[in-house]
Order: structure tokens, then C-alpha cells, then sequence
């Protein structure tokens, strides 16, 4: 379906281990107000192509521009989609028509907390290299933000992951953890594009978050659902419906 004047893009960005083909739950809704745009971020999904230089959100976006619609468009991201949402809103302020994140985090504000992130991150990264993918995706996925999973639920999330390649996707984690993030909500408070945020409630460091940046004065808007880390998979039907009536004037 082309973009057209009374349908905008909307540009969706998934989360780490993840691909472009996880929006499906909600595309056939998304799909009757929006022209939908997916991507694949660098080592996912389609795109194996791996990141080659040192800390880069500004390489990932560069990687993604290439992509994007010449005309504005609606941003969304979740997770680690959102993080990279949020540089890609800084680089290029004029060409959004909104910003929403789903669960994802505008930045550490201490040095000392981006250090220990660091350090943490590292660990996994050794798990990631040294292991195999089954083993990372197995205790990646009981971390206390993927607590709402069943057991089911889990198991057939790692299931969908095995097919990754772990050398693609270190290569991203490396270059993108929280650690090497900035502060981004000084960026947020510059935008003058309406900026959303939306969280499951189970999830309770993110739904902090979204009241924190919402306390600040950041948000247009903050929605919870009655689900996990990641509302659009838990929650499709409400997560479509809030967002069509939210983008759509």
C-alpha cells in the first residue's frame, strides 16, 4: 500500500533480536490509516549486515536513512527500536510528524550508572560470542522485564530468535547498548513534534519512565496496557487502537 495524502508513512522499528516481521500483529489495522514502513535494524532479520565501527547509534541511523521517506513521517519505536528512534529524532527533527516510543529508555543521567551498564553489558556480550545462541536467548529472556512471559510464551520467543545470527546481532548490541547512550530527553524537550509513549503496566521500570518523562513535560501523551515490556505482541488490537486514534487528528 503507497503513501498517499491522507495516509501518512508510519516508520516502525523493532527491539533487539528482533525483525521487522513482529509488527505483523498489528499491521492489518495500522495498514488502513497508515502507509506501514518496517525495517530491519543492521543484523536482524533480513539485514545481516553487521555494524564495522565503535559505539554508533549515529552509524545505525546513517544505515537506516537510506530507508526512510523523503516526505514527514510518523517514528515508532520499541525497545531498542526506540532508543534508536530517538537519535534518529534528534538528526532529523524536521522530517518527523510525531515520535512514539514503546517501552524504551531515554537515556542514563549519570555517568556512573552508564559505566555499570557498560560492565553488565559486557557480560552478555561474552555470552553472546562464547555461547551458543540458545543459551543467550534462554537467560536473556527471564531478565525481570520479560517477567510477564509464560512459560509457552517464552519458549516460543526463543524459538523465533534461533534463527538470528549471533555474530550480526553482537556486532549491533555492542554498538548500541544503554551504556554508550546520552541523555536524550534535553533532545525530547526540542522537539516540537507531538512525542508519545506507550508501556505495559506489568512493566514497572518503564511505566516509571514514561510518568518520569511525562512528569517533565516531554509528552503529548502516555498510555498503558495490561501486559508486559512489549505491548504491541501482548496487546495488538489495544496497542493499534490507541495508536490510530493518537497519530490520526
Amino acid at each position: 500500500m503507497s503513501p498517499s495524502a491522507d495516509r501518512p508513512t508510519l516508520v516502525l522499528l523493532h527491539g533487539f533480536l528482533g525483525s521487522a516481521g513482529d509488527w505483523q500483529p498489528v499491521l492489518p489495522a495500522l495498514e488502513q490509516h497508515f502507509h506501514c514502513l518496517a525495517l530491519d535494524l543492521p543484523g536482524h532479520g533480513d539485514n545481516r549486515c553487521p555494524l564495522t565501527q565503535g559505539p554508533g547509534f549515529d552509524e545505525v541511523c546513517i544505515h537506516l536513512e537510506s530507508q526512510l521517506p523523503q516526505a514527514p513521517f510518523h517514528l515508532l519505536g520499541y525497545s531498542l527500536g526506540g532508543r534508536i528512534a530517538l537519535h534518529l529524532a534528534r538528526r532529523h527533527p524536521e522530517r518527523l510528524l510525531s515520535l512514539t516510543l514503546e517501552s524504551a529508555h531515554p537515556g542514563l543521567t549519570q555517568e556512573s550508572d552508564r559505566a555499570q551498564r557498560r560492565q553488565a553489558d559486557g557480560q552478555w556480550q561474552q555470552l553472546l560470542q562464547q555461547h551458543p545462541l540458545s543459551d543467550f536467548l534462554e537467560r536473556w529472556y527471564r531478565q525481570p522485564v520479560f517477567a510477564s512471559l509464560s512459560h509457552q510464551a517464552r519458549k516460543k520467543m526463543i524459538e523465533a530468535r534461533l534463527g538470528n545470527d549471533a555474530s550480526a546481532l553482537s556486532s549491533l548490541y555492542t554498538n548500541t547498548g544503554l551504556g554508550w547512550q546520552q541523555d536524550l530527553r534535553p533532545a525530547v524537550a526540542e522537539l516540537t513534534v507531538p512525542v508519545h509513549y506507550l508501556c505495559g503496566r506489568e512493566d514497572s521500570k518503564f511505566v516509571a519512565l514514561g510518568r518520569e518523562m511525562d512528569s517533565l513535560g516531554l509528552l503529548t501523551s502516555l498510555h498503558s496496557f495490561p501486559c508486559g515490556h512489549n505491548v504491541h505482541r501482548a496487546c495488538p488490537a489495544a496497542f493499534a487502537d490507541t495508536l490510530i486514534q493518537t497519530l490520526i487528528p
